[in-house]
């Protein structure tokens, strides 16, 4: 089956360049041979930290950051789409985004990617399970990078 790479080509291109300028980012790549799928790893670096994990496909992209995970569908140009993702996975790699980990019995089953605006945190997605001990004992943990330091954000 013949699919397109461009979307995992681009990715690849502009992922490399990005850490290239960021040499204490641990990561590992898989990439098929045929190059339309391709896997980025970068490892939690730290005790409070968590890995994430970005999956590239024809027609999607898939960031995993520790037990939360989100989309991004190509709407336009495979270039903006990678940049998009990219400045995504950067900021997750900073102390300006965190996920919310919530647990039941000592098992996670809710994830939120949050994002400091102000002073504050908001959250930017929810992902959880459907199924979890829902009689156990609640309780929350915080992961946060620090791999690198925050992006300024223009004032909007």
């Amino acid at each position: 089956m013949n699919r397109d790479p461009t979307l995992c080509r681009s990715f690849v291109r502009r992922a490399k360049e990005a850490l290239e300028r960021h040499p204490q980012v641990k990561h590992e790549w898989s990439i098929d041979a045929d190059e339309d799928h391709c896997i980025l790893d970068i490892p939690e670096q730290s005790d409070s930290g968590f890995p994430i994990t970005v999956e590239v496909w024809p027609d999607e992209i898939m960031v995993m950051a520790g037990g939360a995970h989100t989309n991004a569908n190509p709407e336009g140009k495979p270039d903006e789409l990678a940049a998009h993702v990219l400045g995504f996975v950067r900021d997750l790699l900073s102390p300006a985004m965190r996920i919310r980990e919530r647990l039941a019995g000592g098992k996670p089953y809710k994830w939120a990617i949050e994002l400091q605006q102000d002073g504050k945190w908001e959250t930017e997605e929810w992902v959880g399970l459907f199924f979890y001990n829902y009689f156990g004992k609640k309780t929350e943990k915080i992961y946060q990078n620090e791999i690198l330091p925050a992006r300024d954000r223009p004032v909007e």
